[in-house]
């Protein structure tokens, strides 16, 4: 069983205000974890935490069993285990792409140094710019080498702050799978956060939904997806519909939840979750259609299908597939 590297033990922090309170959280060796919530969540406070960058208020953050030192009281703030990449790259600039790495492992011998540095070239796609200086990469070139340079000296986490903001799909892609790529070819431990859903559905083992300075869930992202649990966090992970349970029978409180692409329009009339709604709009979005009903006089649901045929202004049987619903709760947070 895979080891605990890194842990944050009741991590509180403010500055104007209250930022993270009694935050909890273990990462094992070798495994990926995100973490997710609105903007001001206190997410890039946390990873800086968990660095050696920032001093919390309150709390400890364990490495490998012993706690790490106050940034404060340090000559140099944070570890050499713990690689955190910050959203502006921290480049070399004028420098080419093989300088900045080699920059990286000026304290090792040139051997390692050389072994390293085209392992790294090749993990991150960087092979055909490596003769290119930084003015002239990419934004995802640029990002790629910055997660280069902090690994270069093998830590043991690998720590990245919003790695793929401003990237388009491919080369988001691109930097996914190199990712990826190095959690399997260097055993390295990677905690990130996003606010992307395919970004953390595609690398973590364990998400993390932050809210109001507190880690409100935690679990592997399918169970998260099947039981969101709570309100917010089925709204920080994507379109969800929220139907009270009343719609289909009297006497009952409970809210249901339902993602919109787990939503059926069939000729079905013996499902127990069924409605026959209006439909009010229709979008074309590539490789979907969103289409809108009108659930009641406030409220609408969506559907996402790949189904082109529904027009507006017809009126359509809507299933609610039972293994699909969730029970949700208001937040207690």
């Amino acid at each position: 069983m895979a080891k605990v590297i890194l842990k944050a033990v009741s991590i509180s922090k403010s500055f104007d205000k209250p930022i993270l309170s009694k935050v909890n959280l273990k990462i094992k060796q070798g495994e990926t974890h995100v973490v997710m919530g609105k903007s001001g969540e206190g997410k890039s406070t946390l990873l800086k935490i968990l660095a050696g960058l920032t001093a919390s208020d309150s709390g400890e953050v364990i490495f490998e069993g012993e706690e790490l030192d106050n940034p404060e009281e340090v000559l140099v703030a944070g570890h050499e285990e713990l690689a955190y990449v910050a959203q502006n790259f921290n480049l070399l600039h004028n420098r080419t792409v093989l300088e900045n790495l080699k920059d990286a492992l000026l304290a090792f011998k040139d051997d390692f140094a050389a072994q390293q540095i085209n392992q790294l070239l090749q993990l991150m796609r960087l092979e055909e710019v490596k003769s290119h200086k930084i003015e002239l990469l990419s934004g995802g070139e640029k990002q790629r080498l910055a997660i280069a340079r902090a690994l270069a000296t093998q830590p043991a986490v690998l720590l990245l702050d919003e790695p793929f903001t401003q990237l388009d799909f491919p080369t988001r892609q691109i930097l996914l799978d190199a990712i990826k790529e190095v959690k399997n070819e260097l055993d390295t431990s990677v905690m990130l956060v996003s606010h992307n859903l395919y970004e953390a559905f595609y690398l973590a083992d364990i998400i993390h939904i932050l809210k109001n300075g507190d880690i409100i869930k935690s679990d592997k992202p399918k169970a998260i997806y099947e039981n969101p649990e709570f309100i917010s966090v089925a709204n920080i992970l994507g379109e969800v519909n929220l139907i009270p349970k009343s719609t289909f029978g009297k006497g009952q409180s409970k809210l249901l939840g339902i993602w919109s692409e787990n939503i059926l329009i069939v000729a079905d009339n013996e499902s127990k979750y069924r409605l026959n709604l209006k439909l009010t709009e229709k979008l074309f979005i590539g490789n979907y259609y969103r289409y809108q009903f009108q659930l009641s006089k406030d409220q609408l649901l969506i559907v996402k299908s790949i189904q082109s045929e529904y027009k507006v202004g017809e009126s359509y049987n809507v299933v609610f597939p039972e293994s699909h619903l969730f029970e949700l709760k208001e937040d207690r947070f």
